[in-house]
């Protein structure tokens, strides 16, 4: 029964945590909202517009910070749900370094993946002509991470080089998080 409740807890939360992260990559991405996709995330995650009136939005309402709120909150409660089904105790110092600290790893590998993501509907849409609005939504969504890339990365027309500084950037934030992180609370 535990093995059932830990998979179903973590499915829930994780499919929640999704939505969320979408949300808060198709605001930051300002793609538009009648969008099928984006259309679809902003009404399965209307709980954000209620905390937006307690975490404003930020960067012109591009950062939504009640997004990154109920992240946080979803994880932390994720890390207690499982461990409260594994029999694991915690103190609420340790729940907190722990799942903050593996928030924000996760956070990062999930840009990672959404740029990953983007570069192979790239392709398809140049070598193979496939072109829908997911695939326009998913290119879209790492524009705000490579974007700054962009101002000192030269450009050397169809390699973008631009989008493999921002990966490397990001692969080095997580690794440099992770060393601290590990660093602070020893293991």
């Amino acid at each position: 029964m535990n093995s059932l409740s830990f998979v179903l807890t973590n499915m829930l939360i994780n499919f929640a945590l999704m939505l969320l992260f979408v949300r808060f990559m198709i605001q930051l991405a300002q793609i538009d909202g009648s969008e099928p996709l984006a259309r679809a995330t902003y009404r399965l995650t209307g709980v954000v517009d209620i905390f937006t009136r307690i975490f404003p939005n930020m960067g012109g309402g591009r950062i939504s910070l009640a997004a990154v709120v109920l992240m946080l909150l979803l994880y932390l409660i994720n890390i207690a749900a499982n461990n409260a089904i594994l029999g694991v105790s915690m103190t609420g110092i340790e729940l907190f370094f722990v799942g903050s600290l593996s928030a924000i790893m996760k956070f990062l590998q999930l840009v990672r993946y959404t740029m990953i993501a983007s570069a192979v509907c790239s392709l398809l849409v140049v070598f193979l002509n496939i072109n829908n609005s997911i695939m326009f939504v998913l290119m879209q969504l790492s524009e705000p991470i490579v974007a700054p890339f962009r101002r000192f990365v030269p450009n050397l027309g169809m390699i973008d080089l631009s989008f493999l500084a921002a990966l490397f950037g990001l692969l080095l934030l997580e690794n440099f998080i992770g060393i601290i992180g590990r660093h602070i609370w020893g293991g």
